[in-house]
């Protein structure tokens, strides 16, 4: 009997998290939300190891007590600056103080129902808000320099917080914005964040998950394109205690573009899991996928990527590329592609690929005199620096570099133990 079985897991977690929604006492503006995720949550049942979409990922983490308290601690003081215009939310309630955002973008508090949802996390998240951010971008409005959200979680204790972002981006407007997670200590973070693109409208999004090892992450990011739009997103995660992220892009404009591309890297015991769903249900859109994948040491990374074609989705251009590293026996990657389509006029491709490193260029640059390490760690990097080099801001190319160089450096000592 495995340990999920032996403490009816779901159905402890999904209790107390009924009971934390429940005892929220939200504003006025989040009543409406809180009320329908409330409906949502008490009708959904909480993933076990049987339910096939989570059955590379436990949680029994979440027995330490993470849903029976919220994150109180504080925020540090030397918080990254990547853009003049930030906002920073601390254990999902707004720092009002370090708010600057720029002409032609405003900021609500409300938050909506939201299509896609479908995570039982997702639902506590509108269940439970104390607060919410909402960035309304004017039309025709091309917003010069980056967007920062800085989403800040600490505690010392094993405890959760609820974040939500909602980003409207209206007609003809441009936007490059930056989300940044850093958990300090025992806390999940149990993000939602939400984008919507109308017509001409063009969104360059970066998500930076670097959150410390002993923190918890579950987070669902929405895209919808109701307008022929283009969104580029980058996500650089590395592998925390629980990580777990679900994607979901829907295309509803003919001539909408979505392009993804994501680096994740798990080290020591860390644990990755993403969930990508691109859902073409209109015609003639295109949308690519590019993600790259490490795991060293026990790191054991998951990634499941699904492109859905509806049934009027003609003339659709999908793919899907996953390539993934393993630095030693040790680490696990789990990589699924998926095409589901219901139409014949269409061009899709997908692939995954899960290999080693090359013992022969490993030779070669210790022939130059490079030790065993660094040659690792030199070939780790080559593989997926085209993805950073490519990256179009050069505030988040030179904040990605050192912190993948750190990351693919690993713990003191990893690299004689896997040896």
């Amino acid at each position: 009997m495995s340990g999920d079985t032996a403490l009816n897991l779901p159905e402890d977690l999904k209790t107390r998290a009924l009971n934390n929604a429940r005892q929220a006492t939200p504003v006025e503006a989040l009543a409406p939300l809180r009320q329908d995720a409330l409906a949502a949550l008490e009708g959904t049942a909480f993933p076990g190891r049987k339910t096939e979409a989570w059955k590379y990922t436990s949680l029994y983490a979440l027995t330490d007590g993470h849903l029976a308290a919220r994150a109180e601690g504080a925020a540090p003081a030397d918080l990254p600056t990547l853009s003049d215009y930030r906002l920073v939310i601390v254990n999902g309630l707004l720092d009002e103080e370090r708010t600057a955002l720029p002409e032609g973008v405003t900021l609500g508090r409300a938050a909506r129902r939201l299509e896609g949802l479908t995570t039982p996390f997702a639902f506590y998240n509108g269940a439970a808000l104390d607060d919410a951010v909402t960035l309304d971008v004017a039309a025709n409005t091309d917003v010069a320099a980056p967007i920062q959200v800085l989403h800040v979680a600490a505690g010392d204790a094993p405890s959760h917080c609820n974040v939500r972002l909602e980003v409207n981006l209206g007609t003809g407007s441009r936007l490059t914005l930056i989300e940044q997670y850093l958990a300090r200590g025992p806390v999940l973070t149990n993000a939602v964040t939400a984008i919507q693109a109308a017509d001409n409208a063009h969104l360059t999004h970066y998500r930076l998950q670097a959150d410390a090892g002993d923190s918890l992450h579950i987070g669902t990011l929405l895209f919808q394109q109701t307008g022929v739009s283009r969104i580029d997103s980058y996500q650089l995660m590395a592998g925390n205690r629980l990580r777990r992220n679900d994607v979901r892009a829907f295309l509803d404009k003919s001539g909408a573009e979505l392009n993804m591309h994501g680096v994740f890297v798990a080290r020591d015991r860390s644990h990755i899991d993403n969930q990508l769903c691109v859902e073409h249900r209109v015609p003639d859109c295109t949308s690519n996928q590019v993600y790259r994948g490490l795991a060293g040491e026990k790191g054991r990374a998951v990634l499941n990527g699904r492109i859905h074609i509806h049934p009027g989705a003609k003339g659709t251009l999908a793919e899907l590329s996953n390539k993934n590293l393993l630095l030693n026996a040790g680490a696990e990657i789990d990589t699924k592609p998926e095409l589901e389509i219901y139409n014949d006029d269409v061009k899709c491709a997908h692939g995954a690929t899960v290999g080693q490193l090359d013992a022969l260029q490993q030779f070669y640059l210790q022939s130059r005199g490079i030790d065993a390490a660094e040659a690792k760690r030199m070939l780790s990097l080559g593989f997926v620096n085209e993805l950073i080099m490519g990256l179009p801001d050069q505030a988040v190319a030179d904040w990605a570099q050192p912190w993948l160089a750190a990351e693919l450096g690993g713990r003191p000592g990893a690299d004689e133990e896997a040896a």
